[in-house]
């Protein structure tokens, strides 16, 4: 077996149906196996997976267990040499599985990689970042990005493809070899991060991460996330950037990441509260950000024992609206 494809998916049952086409449609040559994780889906997605596409192999869960600990389900189950762990909102162009397979097979210090990535209008899409540091983190949000921006995409001599810390995992090709050795992914990372984790364990490890030149994908971008409150998703990705800094960086650069983050909350409250005081409520969208804010402020302060102190854990944000 080639590769594994492994989907996981959560309420995009149109997405989803798009993705599996585009593996089945892009993959001749290739002896591939394709496994979709349904999350607990209320929209039909598993018994859409199973009338359409009964070649394809169903793990049902009952409730959304996390992106994580899907995956691992996918991974275990598999029997590739790679897997290709493609989110379900992602579609393979011609070529893109068979440039993903050659690079692996040629160089065999490479233990991921991933395609360009692009939107569906045809935008483009960053494919790899710079790996997360405290440096970084602490800089004003709107900076963040720029800083761990890849500024060098040139490629290898005679290679079509440029090496990077971090590649994202919308559509990443995996060494079964690599897993072997690093591990799957931290299920302690509910989702988000867990890309940024596995590939510092690859680089820790020797394992080269690179980004495909010839190589495309199309990408849109967070549907499964979309469905979420925009407070809940937020903090998910709160917390598995704290697990991220408390797997690799440890306590005290944890403690410092908290600590900022919670004073620029809490100054953003302050601000907040005063225009809307000023204002007399008049602008709804100043109280809700005020509210946003203070309920983030809250996060911070009630699970600083759980992001300092304690072992991580998965952090799905229940019961927050």
């Amino acid at each position: 077996m080639d590769v594994s494809i492994i989907i996981v998916n959560w309420n995009t049952k149109d997405d989803l149906r798009a993705a599996i086409e585009s593996c089945y449609a892009h993959s001749a040559g290739l002896d591939i196996e394709l496994l979709v994780v349904d999350n607990g889906s209320t929209d039909g997605s598993g018994e859409m997976v199973r009338t359409d596409f009964p070649q394809a192999t169903l793990i049902a869960n009952t409730e959304n267990v996390g992106y994580t600990r899907a995956g691992n389900q996918g991974i275990t189950a598999a029997s590739g040499r790679y897997y290709l762990m493609l989110n379900s909102d992602a579609q393979l162009t011609a070529g893109c599985l068979a440039e993903l397979v050659r690079i692996m097979d040629t160089h065999p210090d490479i233990g991921t990689a991933t395609p360009q990535l692009q939107y569906g209008d045809g935008s483009a899409q960053e494919a790899a970042h710079k790996f997360p540091t405290l440096s970084s983190r602490l800089l004003p949000a709107a900076l963040v990005s720029s800083a761990e921006r890849i500024t060098d995409e040139t490629p290898e001599d005679g290679a079509t493809f440029y090496p990077v810390d971090w590649v994202l995992g919308a559509c990443q090709i995996v060494r079964a070899e690599t897993v072997a050795q690093v591990g799957m992914m931290d299920e302690r990372i509910f989702m988000w991060y867990d890309d940024a984790d596995w590939c510092l364990r690859m680089a820790k490890a020797g394992w080269r991460r690179v980004v495909a030149t010839d190589a495309l994908c199309v990408h849109e971008a967070r549907k499964s996330a979309e469905a979420l409150p925009p407070l809940r998703r937020n903090l998910q990705v709160s917390m598995a950037e704290f697990t991220y800094f408390r797997l690799h960086h440890g306590r005290t650069k944890t403690a410092i990441l908290w600590a900022t983050r919670t004073l620029y909350s809490a100054v953003k409250v302050g601000v907040l509260a005063l225009g809307t005081l000023l204002t007399l409520g008049l602008y709804g969208s100043l109280r809700r950000l005020c509210i946003f804010n203070w309920r983030r402020l809250l996060f911070h302060l009630r699970h600083v024992a759980d992001i300092i102190l304690r072992d991580p854990q998965p952090y799905r944000a229940d019961g927050v609206k």
